[in-house]
């Protein structure tokens, strides 16, 4: 069992909550990885990045991270990549890693000697920050006005170009595949999201590549109104761990087995984005 504790919007100023420090602090015996869904910071300053960095520190497993729109306000982006590699958190800004575990072998081991024997599971992470642009005509109300929605195609476009470059970088045995990214791929975890705001929390075209390459999740966040639990329309897992939303880190357990989910009928269409 491979387990996956993630947040998001930490939204870190001065310190990080005392809280949330002495939640992280234990996460080592609750979960085998870390998850950063963005939004780290809430200005994107150097000294907010090095007060995240202090209390992930301690944390004692792999950290993989993406960046949120509060945090892409930073321009010093190698000084604060520096920062947050000192603390052992690998960023990922469309590109992919793959984490090494230990997990048990099947259940059908044929020989008992073997049974508590242990192999090592490989997980797979692509991430991207994401982009807003909506979810029209798949899910959702309709575009912003035309100059912005304009706009937005563009950056959400590139964003999944992004995503899907990071998706095919990453091997195809390893065991599970986990997209995280700060914006949403879909409407089902806004939750109470005004229907006037949703355009700017995320897009369709991140899902439509998500569903293509039939990952095992997705983790996301800033949807502070959002719910925590959610799916594409293609079928795939997704979760929404904006801290205002889960409260503290969440545990997702996945099996040591990959459960290859069925091809749907939006999955055979999908198209694979192009660049602009």
């Amino acid at each position: 069992m491979v387990r996956i504790a993630a947040i998001g919007d930490l939204h870190v100023r001065t310190q990080v909550p005392p809280a949330l420090a002495d939640d992280l602090a234990v996460l080592r015996h609750r979960a085998d990885v870390l998850v950063l869904a963005g939004d780290l910071t809430d200005n994107g300053r150097l000294l907010e990045f090095e007060s995240v960095a202090d209390a992930l520190a301690t944390v004692g497993l792999p950290i993989v991270a993406v960046l949120g729109n509060h945090d892409r306000r930073c321009l010093r982006r190698t000084a604060l990549r520096r920062i947050l590699s000192r603390a052992g958190v690998e960023l990922l800004d469309g590109s992919a890693t793959v984490v090494e575990l230990l997990g048990p072998l099947s259940a059908d081991v044929p020989h008992p000697l073997l049974a508590d024997r242990q192999r090592r599971l490989r997980v797979g992470f692509a991430g991207v920050g994401g982009y807003g642009g909506g979810f029209w005509p798949d899910e959702g109300p309709p575009y912003p006005p035309y100059r912005a929605a304009q706009a937005l195609a563009v950056r959400a476009r590139r964003e999944a170009v992004r995503l899907d470059a990071a998706l095919d970088e990453l091997d195809p045995s390893v065991d599970h595949t986990v997209v995280v990214m700060h914006y949403s791929p879909t409407v089902s975890t806004l939750g109470r999201e005004p229907l006037a705001k949703q355009w700017m929390l995320g897009n369709s075209e991140l899902a439509r590549v998500v569903d293509r390459h039939q990952v095992d999740l997705v983790i996301h966040g800033h949807a502070h109104l959002g719910n925590p639990a959610g799916q594409t329309l293609g079928g795939t897992p997704v979760r929404n761990v904006a801290t205002t939303v889960v409260g503290a880190p969440v545990i997702e357990e996945m099996p040591p087995v990959r459960a290859r989910r069925r091809s749907t009928a939006r999955d055979a269409v999908a198209a694979r984005p192009t660049g602009t």
